[in-house]
């Protein structure tokens, strides 16, 4: 499992677990007090930056970038689920990401099959 630490500069606004993880994406569960920790002065989301550590390649990996709050979705009385979408990530990251949601059926690495593929004209 992937957790994410939501920042402004250098200052940790929350921290939480990554439920849902794509290339567009994040979504994180967080306590509905600290939602407010997301907001600047005006009252609207700041642009944040993202820190989420997840296991890529075989090893532990971090992956940072900004985003946007998207929605927020109450799911109990004290905790919610906060959607962020990504403005720019840094090099890499998408492998990273996809890497770590694993292999869905049906699709394949393309290392693997030119790994594959010269191997056999070797």
């Amino acid at each position: 499992m992937a957790n994410i630490l939501l920042k402004d500069n250098d200052e940790v606004l929350l921290t939480g677990a990554v439920s849902d993880l794509t290339p567009l994406g994040v979504e994180c569960g967080v306590e509905l007090e600290g939602l407010e920790r997301l907001r600047n002065d005006a009252g609207k989301f700041r642009t944040l930056n993202i820190e989420i550590q997840l296991r890529s390649h075989g090893r532990n990996s971090t992956v940072c970038g900004t985003g946007n709050v998207y929605s927020v979705r109450r799911i109990s009385q004290d905790r919610c689920m906060v959607n962020i979408r990504f403005i720019s990530m840094e090099q890499n990251a998408v492998n990273l990401i996809t890497e770590h949601a694993g292999p869905k059926q049906g699709v394949v690495c393309l290392s693997d099959v030119r790994t594959a593929r010269q191997t056999k004209t070797a």
